[in-house]
């Protein structure tokens, strides 16, 4: 009997909003799905509440299918917060009972917290699920610390966010630099957690010394109303854009035009969107937290201020923004840096010698 799929991906839909999906996009566009020896099962999707449910459901049936079959010899599940490792962990339970190898692959810059908050008993049953895995993958040194204490026997390996060959195409980045727009551009969900008042007071300050500065917020989230208040009372409304959630072509229109990019974050892992704008030759800021500092060194690849210091984030966009031999500097390390490191093929033929080693019995967790 064929064992194709070899291996059996569980994650958001490649058309979902997130940086789960825009991973998981980045691997279809990569040919990862289409030879058949790695089936993507999609587990979650936009939309209502019971077609989530449905999606969900669908995917669990899909995958326990596939093991009566015989087939499917490695799971692959991406995993973030909350109602996302849950989801998870159904498969997984369902992977351990069938004898197969598990990779559990965190996302979430908020996982800790997650699990540190639960009861005890599903804290208990979050974290006996972890340790079935035959292999950890993260995307930060916080992470990778904290899953090696409680999960001490699992192999750990740090892996890279993949980013499109495409955004690596055709770039002089001393031409663009002179020819980007004045413009300040944030991508991700409208939340507190995302830094996003904090950015909107630090473009205010930006604004205030280059009058040219425009800012546009693409995403979609809770706090736009607070933004678009706070935008008001910071004199700043007509030079800030929010133009919801943006589709990929137009996101990478937006990141070949940008000057700076900049993520406030008060937690983060491996951002996409940070990679994305090194690989298209914007400079970037950011705040320190989470995996940032294992993917950017200050004053190298990019420029870093704390969590919830909006001057301190004020001073480095100014620097970015303003110097523009520090700016081409940073340009161009990060886009060696993210070539080297995260272009998609590269990331997609390691996963898939990673699916052979584990399907083929190679070191791994044998405590099954």
């Amino acid at each position: 009997m064929s064992k194709n799929p070899l291996c059996v991906m569980v994650g958001p839909a490649p058309e979902a909003q997130g940086g789960m999906a825009s991973v998981i996009q980045v691997y279809a566009e990569s040919g990862l799905f289409s030879n058949g020896q790695v089936r993507l099962l999609p587990s979650f999707s936009g939309g209502s509440k019971l077609y989530k449910l449905i999606t969900a459901t669908k995917a669990l049936c899909s995958y326990a299918s596939l093991l009566i079959r015989g087939k499917g010899e490695v799971l692959h599940v991406h995993v973030a917060s909350d109602a996302s490792f849950w989801r998870k962990a159904m498969f997984i339970w369902l992977a351990v009972l069938w004898r197969r190898k598990i990779i559990f692959h965190l996302h979430s810059g908020g996982f800790i917290r997650f699990i540190e908050a639960l009861p005890a008993w599903k804290r208990y049953c979050a974290l006996a699920t972890i340790r079935h895995s035959d292999q950890l993958l993260c995307l930060s040194t916080p992470a990778a610390t904290w899953l090696r204490q409680i999960a001490p026997l699992v192999p750990l390996r740090f892996w890279p966010n993949p980013i499109p060959a495409h955004l690596f195409e055709s770039t002089n980045t001393e031409t663009q630099a002179a020819q980007r727009a004045p413009l300040l551009l944030y991508l991700g969900a409208l939340l507190p957690a995302k830094g996003v008042a904090e950015l909107l007071q630090a473009f205010s300050t930006l604004f205030a010394k280059n009058p040219d500065a425009r800012l546009i917020m693409a995403g979609n989230g809770p706090a736009l109303a607070q933004l678009q208040a706070q935008a008001v009372t910071l004199g700043v409304s007509e030079q800030v854009s929010f133009p919801g959630w943006i589709g990929p072509d137009e996101k990478n229109a937006w990141l070949r035009r940008a000057r700076v990019v900049a993520l406030a974050s008060h937690t983060e892992a491996q951002p996409m969107v940070l990679l994305e704008a090194m690989a298209c030759g914007a400079a970037v800021v950011s705040t320190s937290v989470g995996g940032v500092p294992d993917l950017i060194k200050h004053e190298v690849h990019g420029l870093l201020a704390p969590a919830h210091d909006a001057a301190a984030f004020a001073t480095q966009l100014l620097r970015a923004w303003e110097d523009a031999a520090l700016h081409q500097r940073l340009v161009q390390a990060a886009r060696t840096h993210v070539a080297e490191n995260h272009h998609a093929l590269q990331v997609r033929n390691a996963l898939l010698n990673l699916y052979m080693t584990l399907a083929d019995g190679q070191p791994g967790n044998m405590r099954r």
